[in-house]
């Protein structure tokens, strides 16, 4: 079995797998960094350690948004580095087989099929697994 942390993005599930997750925490104010990626948020102190916050929205080629109330900073692991994926909101942590996670389809021609690691069915809908290591890598 894996578990997912699922949560919304532009109307859109996405997931990433919970062993990735180090924390959830709500979004505080967060310091622009100039000539940063348009992707990346700006920075945020969490307990005394820099954490890069990640604009998922614009990483994955959607229309920045403004965060509302229930915007959360998913907290992850990389290259054992922390880095904050900004949310618009948290919806549930799922278990599913392995074997139901699928391939991303061949025929997403969108700016962000590169950062997918496959899709799951869950009942009526969708959840799109991303691929961390690809998000958080250098820009294609």
């Amino acid at each position: 079995m894996t578990e997912l942390l699922a949560f919304l993005l532009a109307d859109e599930e996405y997931a990433v797998d919970v062993l990735e997750v180090r924390e959830i925490i709500r979004l505080q104010p967060i310091t622009v960094v100039p000539r940063a990626p348009e992707w990346i948020r700006g920075i945020v102190t969490l307990r005394g350690v820099i954490v890069p916050i990640y604009d998922l929205r614009r990483r994955l080629g959607f229309a920045r948004a403004e965060p509302g109330r229930d915007a959360r900073v998913v907290v992850v692991s990389h290259d054992e580095e922390p880095a904050g994926l900004l949310v618009d909101r948290i919806t549930q942590v799922v278990r599913v087989p392995a074997d139901r996670i699928e391939p991303p389809p061949q025929t997403i021609g969108s700016v962000e099929a590169e950062y997918l690691r496959g899709v799951v069915r869950l009942e009526e809908r969708l959840v799109i697994l991303l691929d961390l290591a690809r998000v958080l890598g250098a820009a294609p």
